[in-house]
């Protein structure tokens, strides 16, 4: 199944840029605005494609390379597994050619209106690809009628037993449709609550997240994200310990341990964010996040390491350690 949270990622770490658009003062901010927003968004493309179960392992191992799998490629691809739509590719080739125009000096009002619009339908499409298995097993369950009792007046003889046994085995399948329902309610309600901590409404996105912990309290994207609002609001510890619940839960997340190394790095503790970016990169080595956030820490520690680590560095980790913060 799609994980939202990872494959939005980038999406995320972009969220500057993205509000550039709007309020952007003048050209060249826009055109930074631009280029990294359609940066973002086809990382975000790459980790889809490659995060899919179904897709020809040929093509999952070259997802991330610009180089083995072209921005026009890619599209194709996704479109071809129906992994977006028909009307988001259309929006995603306009918005590489706004990206185009914006590196020559020739960016257009429109196009910030138009990066915003395919930021936003990603978002939107990415989560929608998360719900089907969900909704299609619950589709299933209604369409086949295997949630519907047969009613008998009077059973026949010696059929008492199978009686039993269908009442049984449709009180079980309700009871896994009823689960069903309220897991797609979970996904909506954190859905919400990441919407609004990305508009900044972090006592909306409070609110919400503490809500999401309630009904499923090991929830390791709700602590996250509440770890992530308490570090803006600089409330450092309660951050370190939903991060450390998160942890706790889930040892293998490498975006809970970069949360807790931009924690540390906030409380101007270089060494300690250090270690934690390190582990997040040794657990996931693909995220061009935790390669830049290791970098930078060991270059303010002034650690030679920090450039022997960006020469064994992806090509898109050295371009955008190359543009600076």
């Amino acid at each position: 199944m799609t994980d939202p949270v990872r494959v939005l990622q980038p999406l995320d770490a972009a969220e500057a840029a993205i509000r550039k658009l709007t309020d952007y003062e003048a050209a060249d901010e826009l055109a930074r605005a631009l280029q990294a927003t359609w940066a973002a968004v086809q990382r975000a493309l790459r980790l889809l494609l490659r995060s899919d179960p179904a897709t020809p392992d040929e093509l999952r191992l070259t997802a991330l390379s610009i180089e083995d799998l072209p921005p026009a490629r890619l599209l194709e691809v996704l479109r071809q597994r129906d992994l977006i739509s028909l009307e988001l590719a259309g929006q995603l080739h306009e918005l590489q050619q706004a990206a185009q125009r914006a590196e020559g000096g020739a960016q257009r009002a429109a196009d910030a209106d138009l990066a915003r619009r395919v930021a936003e339908r990603v978002r939107a499409e990415v989560h929608m690809l998360a719900e089907r298995p969900v909704r299609e097993a619950a589709r299933h369950a209604v369409a086949s009628r295997m949630i519907e009792e047969t009613a008998h007046a009077v059973p026949p003889p010696g059929a008492g037993r199978r009686f039993v046994f269908l009442a049984a085995s449709v009180a079980l399948l309700i009871l896994v449709v009823l689960a069903i329902v309220v897991l797609v309610a979970l996904d909506r309600q954190t859905d919400k609550a990441i919407a609004a901590f990305r508009a900044g409404r972090l006592e909306t996105a409070e609110t919400r997240f503490r809500e999401v912990l309630e009904d499923e309290p090991e929830n390791v994207t709700a602590l996250l994200y509440l770890g992530r609002v308490y570090r803006r609001q600089q409330r450092h510890h309660e951050a370190a310990e939903v991060l450390q619940q998160a942890a706790r839960l889930n040892s293998g997340d490498a975006d809970v341990y970069r949360e807790l190394g931009h924690l540390f790095l906030a409380l101007g503790q270089l060494r300690p964010a250090a270690k934690q970016y390190r582990h997040a990169l040794d657990l996931d080595p693909e995220e061009q996040l935790n390669w830049i956030a290791l970098v930078r820490a060991l270059r303010a520690l002034g650690d030679p390491a920090a450039e022997r680590l960006l020469r064994a560095a992806p090509p898109e980790v050295r371009a955008a350690l190359a543009r600076g913060p």
